[in-house]
């Protein structure tokens, strides 16, 4: 807006009253101007897409090809998920922030009950589920037909065998 203003400014003037106000401008902007990059919330862009790079792997690692994949992120990887992949889908999406929604609340609770959890993936027929390894866990996923896919960073990615063995494909027959 700064920058902008002063341009304005610029352009209706001629002249020495041109060349004094933009140096002035410039001399005022660099003693009274803060960096922006000393605020402590700036971080470095990691790669080109700007997201963290758990998600740039853990989409790598879960992406399928020619198909879409849904797959149920912590609440700190939904800004970035779509942003790096079109062909990863969430069960939820940006409207749980504005609506309840019971398979969002769960993932965000401290303590997650993985049998419930594991009901409501195949609900939405979710094929992935990414924790993070701080979470606490009441129960086994892999007592679920989930079994692990890999681990990136603090964050444990989970994949429904049932899904891909055919499962849910001969159930519809």
């Amino acid at each position: 807006v700064i920058a902008y203003t002063i341009v304005c400014i610029l352009n209706g003037l001629k002249g020495k009253k041109r060349v004094i106000f933009g140096i002035s401008a410039a001399i005022f902007i660099m003693l009274f101007g803060r960096l922006v990059y000393l605020n402590p919330l700036f971080t470095k862009a990691e790669n080109a897409y700007h997201v963290p790079w758990e998600v740039v792997e853990i989409c790598d690692t879960i992406e399928m090809e020619g198909r879409e994949v849904s797959a149920a992120f912590p609440r700190e990887f939904l800004l970035y998920v779509r942003q790096y992949s079109p062909y990863i889908c969430m069960p939820y999406g940006r409207e749980v922030f504005d609506f309840y929604d019971p398979f969002f609340t769960l993932m965000e609770s401290d303590e997650i009950e993985l049998k419930e959890l594991a009901e409501m993936t195949r609900q939405r027929l979710c094929h992935y589920v990414v924790l993070s390894k701080d979470k606490k866990l009441n129960g086994n996923l892999e007592e679920n037909y989930y079994e692990i896919v890999a681990e990136v960073g603090n964050y444990i990615i989970y994949c429904d065998t049932r899904i891909y063995k055919g499962y849910y494909d001969e159930k519809e027959e």
